[in-house]
């Protein structure tokens, strides 16, 4: 609102009065403005959700208690025939006619109302168009309005077109000529007869010339357990309290158990009220609680093995939590796990690891008592809980392991599995166990389930097909490892790793070399020792990373040594992970980086142990040849742990070999330690290789490889890793 000309022109200042009248009229402005700006934003969203509705191609509608429209989009509308303005504060039948939709429409949404909970149902409507009767799967949800009214919310789909094909199959084969899939019957109250029409004797199996058409034979074919439900269900329409209508079974004259939903009302009654005849009829659902079934057979159990799910177990679990709590006693859970299963999908395909999968189930059940749940957790992954267990823990525990070990004997037992080209194949297997036993509340069903998930993952980190139960001490040392893993990450960008150098010296104690090795200090945990981070980092997928790091490192040392002539000639050797090795861009990647730091590759020196050749040892042998073409030199590392050391060292392209430090640090005082040692270093010789000692750490063992020959000596003896820093002070001759 812009300021009245007469006012802008005043060449005098205004009294303070009029100053003030003026701000409270520039502030009315304001709020004038900024509620019309959110009014006009309140319209456009109110226009755009009633667009979006209205282009809905399902109904959408909202009813009060009444059972009458309090709002409907266009598809709604369009549907009976009239608008929007129209249809508020009506019913259904006002547009079809039919009353006793509309009553079953209005019996629908006091029902949500009355439970308040949100209610999936298939119902017919009438189109006002074509009187056609149309078949909808509505949700039905429950909710209060701003002024606190119940209101029902609905969304109906329409099915017609899936229920016409289905009613033509079943017309197909069943050969049903009745088009009505109801079944009706009419009985007078006054003489109990009752009378049924063709589809009724057809549902219940019974020739139309033998039906008696008496209440009796209704009764009489009533299931006995739903018998005095559905008598109070009938009893309650006669007395005018709502519409008969119930679900329950019936017996045909095969004594088969059919399901039907049987509904009827009064529609005549005496002067005083008295009921005088009532109509229904009675609807085949079958089909469709069978279907539940199978529904409810898939939402609790897998598919696969057939054995209990995730849900069913988890289910059980509080249960049990509750019931061991009240009642005393323990219970356990045991997490399993099968061992290298990825490598059965990997080799004989995903049908032979399914087989296993349901052959495991089976031997699982079999070990399992009759009170016990055993439940596929998902993948490899099993999940048995053990209750009851005796009330007094010693007795308990026993009772979890000689299950536990049952379970473990049949699981190592021998598999028969089909290979990928029909040959029958035996294979061995074995899983990991975890265990945690409880007897209260004071765990949720979840966290029981982690701690059990903890024991197991102990069990494989110990060496497989271990039966282990939970430690608190296990969590801790998890957490730690989660959280050095998640740090890791991020520790080379932090700079809390650098590059420590050991150095090689030959049998005259001249230095030759040095290897390469990463240190890390955490800043809570403090120094982080290799044995612990190098594995992780192996786990995590890192290694590539911190593998490219420390090469790096090494190179720009290589360079810049180049000026320096005491370090010109010596080499670097850096450690190359089974991951690196096994990536197809390695050997280009290094090709790389030697051409961008311009240094001699005959300075490098890799060293691999026999783990780069368990997964694909021709490729890995490729790649060796294609590493050694560029003229680095390659290093068997921990030669002698293996059992195909022979087999590398013979065809593959190794100038040097490492003997292992457990064979050095009992030379003096074990033969065969000694006579290995000697062996060593005479079969590297006589292949022409260069032979490393590592873990020196005596005078006696120096003395002992000298003598031999060993042609380089690594150890604390003659020095310990040492800072970069460190080392050219001590040997780059300033």
């Amino acid at each position: 609102m812009s300021v009245p000309s007469h006012l802008r022109h005043t060449p005098k200042p205004s009294p303070p009065e009029t100053k003030d009248l003026l701000s409270s009229d520039a502030k009315a402005d304001a709020s004038v403005e900024s509620l019309t700006l959110q009014l006009q934003t309140l319209e456009a969203e109110n226009h755009l959700l009633r667009t979006l509705v209205d282009a809905h191609p399902d109904i959408l509608f909202i009813k009060d208690a009444q059972g009458l429209f309090r709002y409907a989009n266009r598809t709604l509308t369009e549907f009976y025939g009239t608008t929007l303005e129209d249809i508020i504060g009506r019913e259904d039948s006002y547009y079809t006619g039919n009353k006793e939709q509309g009553n079953f429409f209005r019996r629908s949404v006091q029902h949500v109302l009355d439970t308040f909970e949100s209610e999936l149902v298939f119902e017919d409507a009438t189109d006002a168009e074509t009187g056609e009767i149309k078949h909808f799967r509505s949700i039905k949800l429950p909710f209060h309005s701003t002024q606190g009214e119940e209101l029902v919310a609905v969304l109906a789909h329409n099915v017609t077109a899936e229920v016409r094909e289905h009613e033509r199959k079943t017309r197909q084969i069943d050969h049903i000529y009745d088009t009505s899939l109801e079944g009706f019957w009419d009985w007078n109250i006054q003489s109990s007869a009752v009378t049924h029409n063709r589809r009724w004797s057809q549902i219940l199996g019974i020739p139309e010339s033998e039906l008696s058409n008496s209440l009796e034979e209704f009764a009489a074919l009533l299931h006995p357990e739903d018998m005095p439900e559905a008598m109070v269900a009938i009893e309650d329409c006669l007395a005018g309290k709502a519409p008969y209508y119930h679900r329950h079974r019936m017996l045909n004259r095969q004594g088969k158990v059919l399901w039907v939903i049987d509904k009827g009302d009064v529609i005549e009654r005496d002067k005083e009220g008295k009921p005088l005849r009532m109509i229904g009829s009675i609807t085949d659902i079958t089909r469709v609680v069978e279907s539940e079934a199978l529904l409810h057979q898939h939402n609790r159990f897998d598919s696969l093995t057939k054995l209990a799910n995730r849900s069913s177990l988890i289910d059980l679990l509080q249960q049990t939590i509750i019931t061991t709590d009240i009642r005393g006693g323990h219970a356990a859970l045991i997490f399993i796990d099968l061992d290298h299963f990825k490598k059965i999908n990997d080799l004989l395909g995903h049908t032979a690891g399914d087989h296993l999968l349901i052959e495991v189930a089976h031997r699982l059940s079999r070990q399992a008592r009759s009170t016990d749940m055993v439940a596929r957790f998902g993948g490899d992954e099993f999940v048995i809980l053990l209750q009851p267990l005796s009330e007094y823990a010693i007795d308990a525990n026993r009772e979890l392991e000689d299950v536990m070990e049952k379970m473990q004997h049949s699981l190592n037992q021998t598999y028969s599995l089909t290979g990928p080209s029909g040959k029958l194949l035996e294979h061995h297997s074995s899983a990991s166990m975890g265990s945690i036993m409880f007897h209260d509340r004071s765990l949720s069903a979840e966290e029981l389930i982690h701690r059990a998930d903890i024991a197991m993952y102990c069990a494989k980190e110990a060496g497989r097909n271990q039966r282990i139960s939970f430690d608190p001490s296990m969590r801790l040392k998890l957490e730690r490892s989660v959280q050095l893993e998640h740090d890791l990450r991020s520790a080379i960008e932090l700079d809390q790793t650098w590059i420590v150098l050991q150095p090689q010296f030959d049998q005259h104690q001249q230095l030759l070399g040095a290897e390469c090795l990463m240190r890390w200090r955490h800043p809570v945990y403090g120094m982080i020792s290799p044995f612990e981070f190098i594995p992780l980092a192996e786990k995590s997928h890192l290694i590539d990373r911190l593998g490219d790091w420390v090469l790096e490192e090494a190179c720009t040392l290589l360079k810049t040594w180049e000026s320096v002539p005491a370090l010109a000639d010596i080499h670097l050797s850096i450690n190359v992970s089974t991951r690196q090795i096994d990536s197809p861009c390695y050997v280009d990647s290094m090709a790389e980086t030697l051409t961008r730091h311009d240094i001699s590759p005959l300075c490098l020196q890799l060293e691999l142990t026999e783990s780069v050749f368990v997964n694909d040892m021709p490729t890995t042998v490729g790649r060796m040849h294609q590493l050694n073409a560029l003229s680095l030199s390659l290093s068997l590392d921990d030669f002698g742990t293996g059992f195909s050391s022979l087999t590398y060292i013979k065809h593959l392209p190794f100038s040097e070999i490492k003997i292992d430090r457990s064979f050095i640090s009992d030379l003096e005082h074990d033969v065969m330690d000694f006579r290995m040692v000697e062996f060593i270093i005479h079969l590297g010789h006589e292949l022409g290789m260069r032979v490393v000692a590592e873990g020196v750490e005596t005078q006696g063992q120096f003395d002992h490889l000298t003598a031999m020959g060993c042609d380089v000596i690594q150890g604390y003896l003659l020095a310990k890793p040492m800072p970069v820093d460190a080392f050219i002070q001590r040997y780059g001759g300033s």
